[in-house]
């Protein structure tokens, strides 16, 4: 495989995240950054050694001699880098979600077509085993039909954490169902074999004085036939669960980020547990960033390119059209 040369464009709290991941992989190498504020970026390159910084994509790089990009920008500037970093002629892959809006998600999508430049985005938790061991029974058949598809994440964010771009609808393009609940509910869509209808919706805000939901509760009609729920939240103090429950006419599985929690499938013994991660997200960021630089040099689609993410996308704007304004609970 020949190496890889990444920059960085934007270079928040996630990018040490590509760092750490893409530094373990010997066909890749970090050879630049681009931000905002030249005094900021300057200073992230110096401490983390990279040789080529700036404000301006295309200078930073023809300079750096770079053959793609990560995004990590908030998730409603993805489409300046996605299709600038396209126009270059760079391979990209893009911090989850695609974008928060669907039209431009497909915007992205066909740029990069049409500059014949890959596109991935982190939706790194479909990488998990166990994850993908359930995907493939159920593909399988073993559950039968899937009746019930439910999702539950609880959390808790302080106000320190609104205090920025989280919890906008121009910046963060909603609360917990668009930021923390993306990655359960990309995986809902997907073991769901896609959404047909948002049946009902919800949202609330109970804890903090924001634009967003803090809390709020959908129902979904699966195209496999399942109907579910989900809650997302982070107003609640003190827990931090992600979860999903499956039920089909041979049995359930409830299950984490973490392993599977049961598995009550009569005649059938659940998946082993040796392809087992050790370091969950790490692990999944470099499968992440192994399975992006093995698709250009492939010349396939990455594990979970631009059409798959921005169905998580669509699922999720769909939501909120239903539910409409947060109703406000805050005293």
């Amino acid at each position: 495989m020949s190496k890889h040369r990444i920059i960085l464009i934007g270079h928040g709290t996630i990018s040490e995240r590509y760092i750490v991941a893409l530094g373990k992989l010997p066909h890749a190498e970090i050879v630049g950054v681009v931000g905002r504020n030249e005094e900021r970026v300057r200073t992230f390159a110096e401490a983390r050694h990279l040789g080529t910084w700036g404000t301006n994509l295309a200078e930073v790089a023809a300079r750096s001699g770079a053959t793609a990009a990560v995004i990590c920008t908030p998730n409603a500037a993805h489409a300046e880098g996605v299709l600038a970093a396209a126009a270059q002629g760079l391979h990209i892959l893009c911090e989850k979600p695609l974008h928060i809006d669907p039209a431009t998600s497909q915007r992205m999508i066909q740029a990069c077509e049409q500059q014949g430049v890959k596109l991935a985005v982190s939706y790194m938790r479909r990488f998990t085993p166990h994850i993908q061991a359930v995907k493939a029974f159920i593909d399988s058949g073993g559950l039968g039909r899937l009746k019930v598809l439910d999702v539950v994440l609880k959390h808790y964010r302080d106000a320190t954490y609104y205090d920025s771009w989280h919890g906008t609808w121009a910046e963060d393009g909603g609360g917990p169902f668009m930021q923390q609940g993306s990655h359960m509910i990309d995986l809902a869509n997907w073991l769901g074999g896609g959404y047909d209808e948002v049946l009902g919706a919800h949202m609330f805000r109970i804890a903090h004085k924001i634009e967003t939901e803090d809390h709020g509760y959908a129902i979904i009609r699966y195209r496999s036939g399942a109907v579910g729920m989900i809650e997302a939240s982070t107003g609640c103090p003190g827990t931090s669960s992600d979860r999903i429950e499956l039920s089909g006419e041979r049995g359930s599985i409830a299950l984490d980020f973490d392993g599977i929690l049961s598995w009550e499938v009569p005649g059938v013994e659940p998946p082993s547990s040796a392809d087992a991660l050790d370091e969950i997200p790490a692990a999944l960021f470099e499968r992440l960033c192994a399975d992006f630089l093995e698709s250009i040099q492939e010349g396939r689609s990455p594990y979970v390119d631009g059409r798959e993410a921005a169905a998580a996308t669509e699922l999720i704007a769909a939501i909120y059209a239903k539910a409409g304004a947060p109703q406000d609970l805050v005293n």
